[in-house]
Formats: C-alpha cells, sequence, structure tokens
C-alpha cells in the first residue's frame, strides 16, 4: 500500500534492500505517484512480485483549494473523500502510471485498486481513447487493466458493479472485500452477493482464490 506511513523493517530494524521511502507519495498528493523518483519502488514489488495497494487519501490542500473547497467545511471535506475525490484521484494515479510507461519497463508488477476501481472502468471507453496517443506504450490502457491491475469491491456489494467490472476484466482479477468502517455488509448481503454468481469456480476465485494467489497466501 503506498501510504505517508514508513515502510516495515525487518527484524533488524533495516529496511528491505532495493526499497526506498515513499513519504509524501499518495493520490492526490504534491507529487505524483508515477514520478520517476517512485520507479525503484515499483520495480521491487514487480521484481518481489509482490502487489502494491493504490489507496485514496485526502488531496493536498493546493488540490483541495483548487477543487474541493468553497462549500460547507462538512460538504467539501465529503467531496474531497468518499463523495469522489477519493477515487478519483487514486484512479488518476494509476492512468498516469499506465501512461508512463510503468507496466512497460516493469511487467510484473501488480496494483490493487479499491472501490470497483476507482472511476476508471466506469469511463474505459473514452480513457482507453488515450492509446491513441500515447504512441510510446507498449500495450493499450485497457491492456494493461486487465493485465496488471486487480479490483477489489470494498463491500460495495451490488451486483451492478460486478457486471460491469466483468465487462472490462476478467474474473480472475477481482477480489471480493470490505471497507470498514465505510462499507460493512452483514452476513445476509454477502450471501446474496455471491448466490448472484452463476459458476462456483468463479464464487471462490472471487471469494478467496484470487487474493490467496495475488498476496502468496495458499
Amino acid at each position: 500500500m503506498v501510504t505517508r506511513r514508513p515502510q516495515p523493517r525487518s527484524s533488524n530494524g533495516a529496511l528491505p534492500a532495493g526499497s526506498r521511502r515513499c513519504d509524501g507519495a499518495r493520490p492526490g498528493g504534491t507529487r505524483p505517484l508515477d514520478d520517476p523518483a517512485y520507479d525503484d519502488l515499483f520495480a521491487t514489488a514487480a521484481r518481489w512480485r509482490r502487489p502494491i495497494f493504490i489507496h485514496p487519501q485526502i488531496p493536498s490542500n493546493e488540490l483541495h483549494d483548487a477543487a474541493y473547497r468553497g462549500l460547507d467545511p462538512v460538504i467539501d471535506l465529503a467531496l474531497a473523500t468518499f463523495g469522489w475525490g477519493w477515487h478519483m484521484e487514486a484512479g488518476l494515479s494509476v492512468l498516469r502510471l499506465i501512461l508512463r510507461g510503468t507496466f512497460d519497463r516493469h511487467p510484473d508488477l501488480q496494483l490493487v485498486l479499491g472501490h470497483w476501481g476507482e472511476m476508471l472502468l466506469f469511463w474505459m471507453d473514452r480513457v482507453d481513447s488515450i492509446s491513441g496517443v500515447a504512441k510510446h506504450l507498449d500495450r493499450r490502457v485497457s491492456d494493461c487493466l486487465r493485465t496488471n491491475i486487480h479490483i477489489t469491491s470494498s463491500g460495495m456489494l451490488q451486483q451492478r458493479l460486478l457486471r460491469h467490472t466483468l465487462d472490462f476484466t476478467g474474473a480472475n482479477q477481482v477480489l471480493f472485500s470490505t471497507d470498514h468502517p465505510f462499507h460493512q455488509p452483514d452476513a445476509a448481503a454477502v450471501k446474496e452477493f455471491f448466490d448472484a454468481i452463476a459458476d462456483p469456480a468463479t464464487c471462490t476465485a472471487i471469494a478467496s482464490g484470487n487474493a490467496e494467489g495475488l498476496f502468496q497466501l495458499a
């Protein structure tokens, strides 16, 4: 997960070999995640085959002032976070990584996006059209999303969101998740979500199999 927290250390207190701190690297931050300063982070994750979760963060003060202020303070905060800004900025961060050629340099890199893809899948037809002018890329934007980006449900267990996601990516890229404390579906809602998936193999993959493989839990 890319956050502002220090990276975990080994038992002797040292940072893992080949890693680098990424303090300040966050969606909506003052330095985009595709800045070359962070490329060795993504190179190391790809080499170790460790996925990175691109999690939304509160926008920087500069972005907040430009795009998310001027209403009631409570509404400002909601607009900048769970209502819009979190998801827009996280999706933009991943789109910029694709356009920077990050996945051409590191084809084994795997990223995770919550909230059914942080708006990217909902605007895929237009987003993919950038591929026509991004002549430096080896693959289309949509190809990177299908092979290098994993999508979580984040507790939003509407079947229409799953159906839409599967229009643009494979079931092997979808992970069931909740989103404490914002979305905490009860057992009945979880059962209803999985009961609607007709294929047992797909159901098992989304429920746990994909996560076990991606995070090397099995």
